[in-house]
């Protein structure tokens, strides 16, 4: 039977939408689950995925439309079509190919590969890269795999593992019982035995309480052996908030992980650095979280970034500007690049200094921009008390402090659990706006 797309009401204010991005063409295949278009509004970014089997017959509503109202027809799905043999399990979602690597990549060492800047292909999307990095350190290293609740089922919590159990079967991608003590016990002695195991979990928020011992054994294992006890597990997948979902289910926890000693921690703001990042965390020989987010995934590179170097502990500055630094980790690198913007309006130009890794921090190199600009925001999405930029503010203060012509200045999240309602989630993370007011009052003052 034929159904209709709707444009969805995103939040109980939205009145209208924009057409991003459609995941799939007319006559193509698809199965629940699998994601049709991404809707944008001023603040956020969604996919509308598929709500059961069938072949899209029409789309109503081409990419790039403007003001398209709620409710309005976007699509005509031909519900209960079954899969055809010529329907390619791997481009529902427009992914790129995951065909061999070269050969000369295929048997690059994992040395080699963090010994160099790095600046990934433009053009995919922050889940795209991350499924790349996944499938060519699989390709280069037999010793990785991927292992989690649900990404035998061919997508993962957020779909990064869309397409990998098709190219490397089920003895590397992996899926377990949804019981996060066993999953994490299996990946540790794993790790442990000479592998090199890439845990996927649905959120981070959720399940820090149960890993934190797990992560904690590793790190202190790697460290207190001297590096002589290899222990290459990496944990991945979305952290902080998540439109619609409330309490631990979206809680930032990147300044919980950076208080673990011995473990290296990954937050990356961009596809290019999505991907970067992930491909040096599964090289390393410790445990490394790689922390992602639920609104970055449908996300492209506006531009294309300068090469840049993924070692663990190395910032990079995304934006340049001489009248205050920014600096952020994460989705908050996003909302910082969209304040400098408005702030240039105005005649602000922010330096924007994107961490990259939370642990090790490039205090280095925040020092060294509030050097240029007198001036330092940090930024994060998680609660200020005993976070990330009061780090880097105490660096700062013992380090650069008569150079500052202003208070070093902290935006953070609201420091309490996520609420249910989408008015108060709003209120408990920086926005755009919250930024841009906050460095006006800091420069003009001065």
């Amino acid at each position: 039977m034929r159904q209709q797309i709707l444009m969805p009401p995103m939040t109980p204010t939205m009145t209208d939408g924009r057409i991003a991005r459609w995941h799939v063409a007319e006559g193509q295949h698809v199965a629940a689950g699998d994601v049709l278009v991404e809707i944008a509004t001023s603040t956020a970014t969604l996919e509308i995925e598929a709500s059961s089997e069938g072949r899209i017959e029409r789309i109503l509503v081409p990419a790039g439309t403007e003001g398209v109202k709620v409710n309005t027809p976007i699509a005509i799905v031909f519900a209960g079509v079954p899969r055809t043999l010529e329907d390619a399990p791997s481009a529902a979602l427009g992914f790129a190919s995951l065909g061999p690597l070269p050969h000369d990549e295929a048997r690059r060492s994992p040395a080699q590969g963090r010994d160099h800047a790095l600046a990934p292909a433009r053009g995919s999307t922050y889940r795209e890269a991350l499924r790349d990095a996944l499938a060519e350190e699989m390709h280069a290293d037999g010793r990785v795999f991927l292992i989690g609740t649900d990404v035998a089922q061919n997508r993962g919590a957020p779909k990064v593992a869309q397409g990998l159990l098709d190219t490397f079967g089920e003895k590397r991608v992996v899926k377990v019982a949804a019981l996060e003590d066993a999953l994490f016990g299996v990946a540790l002695g794993a790790a442990l035995s000479g592998l090199k195991p890439v845990v996927e979990i649905a959120h981070w928020g959720r399940a820090l309480e149960v890993l934190t011992p797990y992560l904690a054994t590793a790190a202190e294992t790697f460290y207190l052996s001297g590096g002589t006890q290899s222990v290459p597990l990496v944990i991945r997948g979305p952290n902080g908030y998540v439109p619609g979902m409330a309490g631990q289910d979206a809680r930032c926890v990147a300044a919980d992980l950076a208080r673990i000693p011995g473990l290296k921690v990954a937050h990356p703001a961009s596809a290019s650095s999505a991907k970067a990042l992930l491909r040096a965390a599964i090289q390393h020989r410790g445990p490394v979280a790689v922390l992602e987010h639920e609104l970055l995934y449908p996300m492209q590179d506006a531009t294309a970034d300068a090469p840049f170097d993924p070692t663990p502990g190395r910032a990079r500055i995304v934006r340049s500007g001489r009248h205050v630094t920014i600096a952020a980790a994460g989705r908050a690198v996003v909302t910082a690049l969209e304040a400098a913007s408005a702030l240039s309006l105005d005649g602000i130009e922010a330096e924007i200094v994107d961490l990259m890794w939370v642990r090790p921090l490039d205090r280095d190199a925040v020092a060294a921009s509030v050097a240029r600009t007198g001036r330092l925001v940090t930024l994060e999405e998680g609660a200020g008390e005993g976070g990330i930029g009061a780090e880097l503010i105490a660096h700062v203060a013992a380090h650069q402090f008569r150079v500052l012509q202003s208070p070093p200045l902290r935006i953070a999240g609201a420091s309490v659990p996520m609420p249910y309602a989408a008015e108060l989630q709003a209120a408990a993370v920086p926005t755009v706006a919250d930024v841009a007011r906050a460095i006006q009052g800091l420069v003009l003052a001065a």
